[in-house]
């Protein structure tokens, strides 16, 4: 049995406070936040404490915290023996290098409290000092039934990045596509299945085979078209944009 505490309040700790409180070979020990209201949503996992110095003795010790407070937090652990992870994506290793034993645990996904997740199709990415501890986060990613794999720190940041551009970039557009159908009074919903075909074939035969559109045509008659058509400034400056990289790519 793995003991293990969390620090931190917000969704990645939720979710994994909410997984590890069910995983059969852990034993989630105590959460830690600032503040008592923070807690409350985590007492039904665990025992809570507003200061990480009350934090009973644990194998893994998860700081799943703003990558801003990491170095903080970090600090105020340091007679801790357990193993100390972060949970960020563009933050090395090396930030915790103030312990004896370090290492980051890294779930490429995104985090929302409401949603429902299934570890399952989450990879987990992992790294530690010492490979003894490598195998202890191998073995809590396998107690949440989730994959990990080996990924040092400029490979994570560069998976990090790659994930903003995915991820949250591509969640923008989605959010400016669903205005533009809703000043025009039309279903945000019929968008679904392209998206999900759109999504299909750029892991079956990769993005930039399977780009279409005006703009990899080079139909300049209709970019002229829908720019005329767009009602924001910033609307028109994102497409402008977009287009231009698209253009710009396949001249390649």
């Amino acid at each position: 049995m793995i003991k293990l505490a969390i620090i931190g309040t917000g969704n990645v700790a939720f979710h994994l406070a909410q997984a590890f409180h069910l995983a059969e070979k852990v034993h989630l020990e105590a959460v830690a936040g600032r503040s008592r209201e923070s807690l409350e949503a985590f007492k039904e996992f665990a025992p809570v404490f507003t200061h990480s110095d009350k934090i009973p003795e644990v194998d893994v010790l998860v700081l799943a915290v703003s990558d801003t407070a990491i170095k903080t937090v970090s600090a105020k652990l340091k007679d801790n023996d357990a193993l100390i992870v972060h949970t960020s994506g563009s933050t090395s290793v090396d930030a915790l290098s103030d312990h004896k034993r370090y290492g980051v645990f890294y779930p490429l996904q995104t985090f929302s409290k409401s949603s429902n997740l299934n570890y399952s199709n989450i990879p987990f990415c992992i790294e530690a000092k010492l490979e003894s501890d490598f195998q202890l986060l191998e073995d809590l990613a396998s107690a949440l039934m989730a994959k990990s794999f080996q990924v040092y720190s400029d490979q994570r940041a560069a998976l990090h990045l790659a994930a903003v551009f995915a991820n949250n970039f591509g969640n923008h557009i989605l959010t400016e596509a669903r205005q533009i159908c809703e000043e025009r009074d039309v279903s945000f919903e019929l968008l679904k299945p392209l998206m999900q075909e759109t999504i299909r074939k750029a892991f079956d035969i990769g993005p930039q085979a399977a780009q279409t559109g005006p703009a990899k045509r080079r139909d300049t008659s209709t970019i002229e078209k829908q720019l005329n058509a767009l009602h924001s400034d910033q609307q028109k400056e994102l497409y402008t944009s977009l287009t231009k990289a698209i253009l710009a790519h396949y001249e390649r």
